[in-house]
């Protein structure tokens, strides 16, 4: 080979590699879609007197029934044999206090089985790679499209708003038949405009975060609404049954 095409093919090759890296992290990045940059907003409230000066917050769970809309638009179903099955300590539910959130909790589907572009609506999803649902073992990671029928609602209040209010998690128990358990987290924090997970890598173990776009777009910035472990308890809330559909 002429000396002249070595150069050209050595950039050539770098290329295909980059482009390779760049699509393995973008297949990462779709799970919650991928990021754009951004300036991080941090609200928060004061640590000395865990007071945020916002109004008192809601400390139930929201009924969704309560809502003037209570029929959402119908979507193309997810086919059933998509859906990962939850095995004990995975949670299952989600509900926050004050913004009109009572979602199913599912397991992203397996790598490459063809399902529809995901995350899906009607659900919220978790990563089991982040965390678990036990208050203790790294981050739970639950993250859900900002529509008015997922996790909307955390874009409803300003962050103060949130500050206070209670995000409760069903997880499924140990012991086959035994009741749900409820972990409760206080919400402590809200961080903007996220655009790299680095932004959230200081959230220590023991937190709940939720996430959601804050625009329209897959690749807009997030919202990460986050919340410090309270305790565990039981739940009087039966097993919900996921039903997801395609978004549109």
């Amino acid at each position: 080979m002429p000396f002249r095409h070595i150069g050209s093919t050595i950039l050539l090759a770098t290329s295909f590699i980059l482009a390779a890296g760049a699509l393995v992290t973008w297949g990462i990045d779709q799970q919650i879609g991928p990021w754009a940059p951004g300036e991080v907003v941090v609200v928060t409230e004061d640590p000395s007197t865990g007071s945020s000066d916002s109004p008192a917050p809601e400390v139930e769970p929201s009924d969704p029934s309560e809502r003037s809309r209570t029929t959402p638009p119908p979507l193309p179903p997810v086919d059933p044999s998509l859906l990962v099955p939850s095995v004990a300590g995975d949670p299952v539910r989600v509900l926050v206090s004050g913004v009109w959130i009572n979602l199913p909790v599912v397991r992203p589907p397996l790598d490459g089985d063809g399902s529809p572009r995901f995350p899906w609506c009607r659900v919220a999803e978790w990563m089991p790679t982040k965390g678990k649902a036990d208050g203790k073992t790294g981050v739970l990671f639950i993250y859900a499209h900002g529509r008015y029928w997922e996790f909307g609602g955390l874009l409803d209040k300003t962050p103060k708003q949130m500050l206070g209010q209670i995000i409760e998690v069903d997880v499924l128990p140990k012991a086959t038949g035994a009741t749900l358990l409820r972990v409760r987290y206080r919400v402590i924090e809200v961080r903007q405009h996220i655009s790299t997970w680095a932004d959230i890598a200081d959230v220590p173990n023991g937190r709940v975060i939720l996430q959601t776009s804050e625009t329209d777009r897959h690749d807009g910035t997030k919202m990460v609404v986050i919340g410090k472990y309270i305790d565990t308890t039981t739940s009087t809330r039966p097993v919900p049954v996921a039903k997801p559909q395609i978004c549109e």
